[in-house]
């Protein structure tokens, strides 16, 4: 069986069964050519359209992938460096803290770059308030605003957004531990801050456009409304159309305010294989966005001992993290049949990349189902695509 007959089976398995996908795509690259792709299901079963490579989808966290590489162009080209501090570009954080016991307490040491890429800044995404985040109400407060913002027709922009956060108290002091949250967000403002360019643009210029990724961007056009997929919550017989909005991400016909690094990229699986195909081989159709070095130093996991004791998500299982990316350690663990060093992340929304310098191979995934995540699908795929080199 060749790689294309492993992949049809893994996805048509998991688009058809009783508690399955709605559709899907995959495509996966080798030595900057696509070695196999397969797309099954629909992105509307009402009107019967079927899932495409072109099918536009909401990314979510997969956008942290393209806001990592953003930073890292940044880091080679020596515009900003791992430990600059963060309040030299917002100085809202210039008095970044965190509470105790409702007590203030300053932070150790500044918060910088290389803590927003490690996710160990303490900037937190919303959540019920609980034990161990103390003041989660002040960022809670400032993701309510900018959700308010966008309804009330005055949107919050990327740099005011990150500016409220600076005001906040943290989770915990700087580099405790690891916590997923708003770094990459906050990033998207640092992007605009060191290059004069609101971060959308500065994204278009220097990735999007050079890969030809023509229909990635923050937003979807009017002239591309017809290939957007609708976006399910649920699946087989409790599927249906999600009905709330989650991290001030709506369906953006015109180009918003808030740029969200952390996952506001409407995008395809073909658009992101081409960015993948950047980061496993190096170069894609002749454009590299990064340099060889770059690339390696991006997939080396980054935590403390200490810090992975708080990185233990199911999903997160065999693997280290850094650079807004999870880095592959024990495929045992993971489940997976890949590369050491293997690195990527997946999205809220079941978007899913994998890029594999060591084999120049990179695994794009992507459905549209709130709370997805990493899927038994994007794991099928990876190990179909392992299985036949």
């Amino acid at each position: 069986m060749n790689i294309n007959e492993r992949l049809k089976t893994a996805m048509d398995r998991s688009v058809s069964a009783e508690n399955g996908e709605a559709g899907a795509a995959a495509i996966i690259m080798k030595d900057g050519q696509e070695l196999a792709r397969y797309c099954c299901g629909y992105s509307d079963i009402e009107k019967g359209t079927p899932f495409t490579e072109h099918t536009i989808c909401r990314a979510f966290s997969c956008s942290k992938v393209a806001t990592g590489t953003a930073v890292m162009q940044l880091l080679e080209r020596g515009i900003i460096e791992l430990d600059s501090r963060l309040e030299w570009f917002i100085p809202e954080f210039s008095d970044a803290h965190y509470l105790r016991g409702g007590r203030k307490i300053k932070v150790s040491r500044p918060i910088t770059i290389r803590d927003l890429l490690n996710m160990t800044s303490g900037i937190a995404y919303p959540a019920a308030p609980q034990e161990g985040m103390e003041g989660i109400e002040g960022m809670n407060d400032v993701w309510d605003e900018l959700d308010k913002s966008y309804r009330e027709g005055a949107q919050i922009s990327t740099m005011e957004f990150a500016k409220k956060a600076g005001r906040c108290p943290l989770m915990f002091d700087t580099g405790a531990e690891w916590q997923y949250g708003a770094s990459a967000d906050i990033l998207g403002a640092v992007v605009e801050a060191v290059s004069g360019k609101r971060f959308g643009d500065y994204m278009r210029e220097n990735i999007f456009a050079p890969l030809g990724m023509e229909d990635t961007d923050f937003y979807v056009p009017a002239d591309k409304l017809d290939r957007l997929a609708l976006f399910y919550e649920g699946t087989g017989k409790d599927r249906h159309l999600l009905e709330w909005v989650n991290l001030a991400i709506f369906d953006y016909t015109e180009d918003p305010a808030f740029q969200s690094g952390g996952a506001g990229l409407f995008t395809t699986a073909s658009d992101y294989s081409k960015l993948a195909a950047a980061l496993s081989n190096g170069e894609y159709n002749g454009t590299r966005i990064l340099g060889r070095k770059t690339i390696d130093f991006m997939r080396q996991n980054a935590l403390t001992p200490e810090q992975k004791k708080t990185f233990n998500w199911d999903s997160c299982r065999g693997y280290g993290y850094a650079n807004l990316c999870r880095t592959l350690e024990d495929g045992n663990a993971a489940s997976l049949i890949a590369s050491k060093g293997s690195f990527g992340w997946d999205g809220w929304s079941g978007t899913y990349i994998l890029n594999d310098p060591d084999e120049r191979m990179s695994v794009v995934v992507f459905v549209q189902r709130a709370g997805a995540g990493t899927t038994s699908l994007a794991k099928a795929a990876v190990n179909a695509a392992y299985s036949c080199i």
